[in-house]
């Protein structure tokens, strides 16, 4: 059988970019990025040790290195004497299950591990901001897994007045962005959103079952009642190679209206 020869890698890796990044899981990420955006296909062979280190001026050992990491991660596979290959591309944004499950508050084929909760808390000012707030909030800081993989991190805060008209238990079964549509739409005026994207720390690896330094795209969400309070507001960390965000809206709004897509905070005088 002949393989598809590996094409040629952008070099070198390093500099400010990649403060703070071992430079062995640099290349994890640039593999694992092609790897998952079709570049590198399922069977294609890659550089050999040698010349990939040579293609990144850098140690074998740190090729070594990433080829592990990559190769725990089930994404290449390593034959002797014959040489490393792409042994999977993750299809995860590609399923329509997984995308229903991230879009829509309404999913139901996603299981909440709910990992703390706690009631009459205070909204931390890093989401509050300034704005006017609830006098009390419960939290609940939980896992989105689908298909036995967790995709998402959440916590977040309700205001307690808002989560006593949800049914008892029911975060356990349903989004809060749903309890909160069922149960307290007529009070909610409007949503700021904002997402970045940063480097997975120990921790967020150790919940999302994804090695140190994967991408992670980190939403923060506020929702404001009619009174211009935060009745909710939340921090979602998902996996890079198991996030696609859906967006449709219509052709004025995205053309002619883009201030009013900015969050006041935001916005420029």
């Amino acid at each position: 059988m002949n393989l598809p020869a590996a094409s040629p890698l952008p070099s070198p890796l390093g500099g400010d970019h990649g403060a703070g990044v071992t430079q062995y899981l640099q290349l994890a990420s640039v593999l694992r990025h092609r790897i998952a955006h079709g570049e590198l296909q399922p069977g294609q062979q890659l550089p050999t040790v040698a010349q990939l280190a040579a293609d990144y001026k850098l140690a074998r050992v740190t090729v070594r290195q990433a080829y592990g990491v990559l190769a725990r991660e089930g994404l290449l596979t390593s034959q002797r004497g014959r040489g490393t290959f792409v042994a999977a591309r993750p299809a995860a944004c590609a399923d329509p299950l997984l995308r229903n499950a991230i879009n829509d508050p309404r999913a139901r084929n996603i299981r909440f591990d709910i990992l703390e909760q706690r009631r009459q808390q205070p909204l931390p000012e890093g989401l509050a901001r300034g704005s006017a707030t609830f006098p009390d909030y419960a939290f609940i800081r939980k896992i989105h897994v689908h298909d036995d993989e967790p995709f998402c991190l959440v916590e977040i805060h309700v205001a307690s007045e808002i989560h006593a008209l949800f049914p008892p238990d029911s975060e356990q079964h349903h989004k809060i962005a749903h309890l909160l549509e069922q149960h307290a739409a007529e009070r909610m005026h409007k949503v700021q959103q904002t997402l970045t994207v940063a480097p997975a720390d120990l921790l967020l690896a150790q919940y999302l079952h994804c090695s140190f330094a994967t991408p992670i795209a980190h939403m923060e969400r506020r929702v404001f009642d009619t009174q211009g309070r935060i009745a909710l507001a939340g921090r979602f960390w998902y996996r890079g190679d198991r996030f696609v965000s859906d967006i449709e809206m219509p052709f004025a709004t995205w053309a002619n209206a883009g201030a009013s897509l900015i969050p006041e905070a935001l916005a420029l005088p």
